[in-house]
């Protein structure tokens, strides 16, 4: 920040990271407050605080310390070169995906308006464990009737979303995982650029 020299030690710190060989291999990676994290599960957690990135559902793979870099752990999911997906084969703009928050007392009017405007996918911020109410509901799997890809995600800070409540096999939806509503949507995106079989779009989830 500007009132601490945190700054120019973040910088240092993360261009250590990148040069150490021990980074080989582990993916796009976020050096803050003397710590690294896999970019998949870094997260903002406070608007001003420095020590704003946190992994809530994994923790961090390492430390770093006035250069010297220590790694704990190794991210297993696909990224970078493992990835189907190319920025040199990508077609702007990617596929039109939004995100709907739910909360007490929702309609499915936000819904409705993002499916006229002719949305490939919905991310759906759903409560606790990515539910929603009885008639918004309906309107998912009508949706999804119709072709949309509909991702159930959550709200929730941290945590994965299952279909323990909800089937979304039956309903033809795809859980997020642990992905929060934001990179969920970036990966539905990516996913849709391939394909629009929700079965292979669910394996993605898996793997990214």
């Amino acid at each position: 920040s500007s009132l601490s020299a945190d700054g120019a030690l973040n910088l240092y710190n993360a261009v250590s990271v990148a040069v150490n060989e021990k980074s080989a291999n582990k993916g796009v990676l976020v050096v803050m407050d003397d710590t690294i994290f896999s970019t998949r599960e870094a997260i903002k957690t406070h608007t001003t605080h420095t020590s704003t990135f946190k992994a809530l559902n994994s923790g961090a793979i390492g430390s770093v310390y006035y250069g010297k870099v220590r790694y704990y752990m190794q991210p297993l999911r696909k990224h970078t070169t493992e990835s189907e997906f190319s920025i040199l084969e990508l077609n702007p703009p990617l596929p039109k995906v939004d995100i709907i928050y739910t909360h007490a007392g929702m309609t499915s009017d936000l819904f409705q308006a993002s499916l006229k405007s002719h949305a490939k996918g919905v991310v759906i911020a759903g409560v606790g464990n990515g539910n929603v109410s009885a008639g918004f509901l309906k309107a998912m799997q009508e949706a999804s009737q119709m072709g949309v890809v509909i991702v159930r995600s959550s709200r929730v800070g941290s945590g994965g979303v299952t279909s323990g409540e909800i089937d979304d096999k039956a309903y033809g939806f795809i859980t997020s995982d642990n992905l929060n509503p934001q990179k969920a949507r970036v990966l539905l995106q990516l996913a849709l650029t391939k394909t629009n079989d929700k079965e292979k779009i669910q394996e993605m989830f898996e793997e990214y």
